[in-house]
């Protein structure tokens, strides 16, 4: 049977074992200094959240997107319980439609047919008949939900989707209705 061998590794002359040490001590260098920049970020962060939290909300949003903001604006602003108060980005009207609107962020549809309000304490739908909904607001597990009509009444909840920071439309089913709708904001 034949016999393996191995080739011999040379060794290093000394310039290369210079470059290698170097090289090394600049990639220790840089994850270091990654890992400073990273703990100076999170203090950032937890002094922004304790003296500024509509600044730190902004900056969450922009940065890591709506879906990390949502849990973060619950806990903030007092929503982890059910309130008259609805969130802010859920104030105003929305056009409800049965199907996906392709919009640029930031515009809105041309019409606001079939619109619901959401405002403090009441939850306005116009179709099929025009109702006022004594509403209470919550979010939980990313998605808001809208109790109607007092403690015993019916939660409809409302999924937020969001592209990056910007929300683009809800995701609910309506009272009263047994098919989903997509909502876009068209004024406030």
């Amino acid at each position: 049977m034949a016999r393996l061998t191995l080739p011999r590794i040379r060794p290093l002359s000394r310039t290369e074992a210079f470059l290698v040490a170097a090289i090394g001590a600049l990639m220790i260098a840089y994850f270091g200094t990654l890992a400073y920049l990273d703990r100076r970020a999170a203090v950032y962060f937890e002094q922004t959240r304790a003296a500024d939290p509509d600044l730190y909300l902004r900056q969450l949003r922009a940065g890591r997107g709506f879906e990390a903001f949502l849990p973060e604006y619950a806990a903030l602003k007092g929503f982890e319980h059910f309130t008259p108060e609805p969130p802010d980005f859920l104030i105003g009207r929305w056009t409800m439609r049965d199907e996906m609107l392709r919009l640029v962020p930031g515009e809105r549809p041309e019409r606001c047919t079939n619109p619901v309000t959401f405002e403090h304490g009441l939850m306005l739908t116009v179709e099929p008949s025009p109702k006022a909904h004594v509403a209470a607001y919550r979010i939980a597990e990313g998605q808001i939900e809208v109790r109607l009509d007092g403690e015993n009444g019916p939660v409809v909840p409302i999924r937020p989707v969001s592209f990056g920071s910007a929300l683009d439309h809800l995701e609910f089913t309506p009272p009263g209705q047994t098919a989903p709708v997509m909502a876009y904001f068209c004024g406030g």
